[in-house]
């Protein structure tokens, strides 16, 4: 029987949602898709025809209940109960963003792994963004996984105990990163089932098939709905010359501007990425390829 407790944290809604994470951290429903039945018609994804049949099946839904029916009959077919899709920006260790998207997950798991923070602790966000290969994984395996630095015992318990009362008790994870940006798309596939001993090669291949197919659809729906933050050529300069090491000082003198200016576009950068020192700029301009 799952934990009482567990069940009682799951329906407490977003009451507990910190309202200055209402647009870094956010839940999306299928229904805030404005879908074009033909975006993902033309081409393939990943040179695999499986991955654009199932992109265009879902583009052809003619409702989210059909889309959610379509997809949990794919899951069934494989073995597995629910799926989420997260796209995480990430600034070394740290999520800075999320945005889940809620079309196949179990009732009130969306919200709460959102309120929560959950991807801070879940070792299948942490795996899927450092690794290419897919993570099979069970409670007894997550449990097994050594504490996020930073992040306590405590938390990650409850959060073992929110899964185990939803029925996520054993699945797959994988991830996959644009190179150019800093978000990593990660697709989980759960099972009710408690042990991950019936996850076979055949089990892993389709679901990867179906997370790329899903993937395929929905990077273009969310990168339609979330803008992404952009740099004006004087800030990408500036970002450019913090990560070469420079002060404030010498980066004003460079560009014949004022410190307090330089200053002013720092907070800028800062505030549209989410970073909170000169180490995160610096890493924040290799990832984007400042140059």
């Amino acid at each position: 029987m799952a934990n009482p407790e567990a069940r009682k944290r799951l329906s407490k809604g977003s009451s507990e949602r910190d309202p200055r994470h209402a647009i870094d951290f956010i839940e999306l429903a299928d229904c805030q898709l404005v879908v074009s039945k033909h975006a993902t018609r033309h081409g393939e994804t990943n040179g695999s025809d499986r991955v654009s049949e199932i992109a265009a099946d879902l583009a052809a839904a003619h409702s989210p209940h059909e889309r959610k029916q379509l997809l949990r009959i794919a899951l069934r077919t494989i073995g597995f109960d629910w799926f989420c899709y997260c796209r995480l920006t990430r600034l070394g260790e740290m999520v800075n963003r999320a945005r889940y998207f809620d079309l196949c997950s179990p009732p009130g798991w969306a919200q709460r792994y959102v309120d929560a923070r959950y991807f801070d602790v879940d070792p299948r966000m942490a795996f899927a963004c450092r690794h290419d290969w897919p993570l099979v994984w069970d409670q007894e395996s997550l449990a097994a996984e050594p504490t996020i630095a930073g992040q306590s015992n405590e938390r990650m318990q409850r959060f073992l105990e929110d899964a185990q009362a939803c029925g996520t008790r054993s699945g797959i994870a994988f991830g996959l990163v644009d190179p150019g940006s800093l978000e990593h798309s990660v697709m989980i596939f759960s099972s009710a089932n408690p042990t991950s001993g019936w996850i076979n090669d055949r089990v892993v291949g389709q679901a990867y098939a179906l997370g790329l197919g899903v993937h395929a659809f929905l990077a273009e729906q969310m990168a339609s709905m979330v803008q992404t933050p952009t740099l004006s050529d004087l800030q990408r300069r500036i970002l450019n010359f913090t990560a070469s090491g420079l002060s404030d000082r010498e980066i004003a003198q460079q560009l014949n501007m004022s410190r307090s200016n330089v200053d002013y576009h720092m907070r800028q950068i800062r505030k549209k990425y989410g970073v909170l020192n000169r180490v995160q700029l610096a890493y924040l301009a290799g990832r984007l390829y400042v140059v």
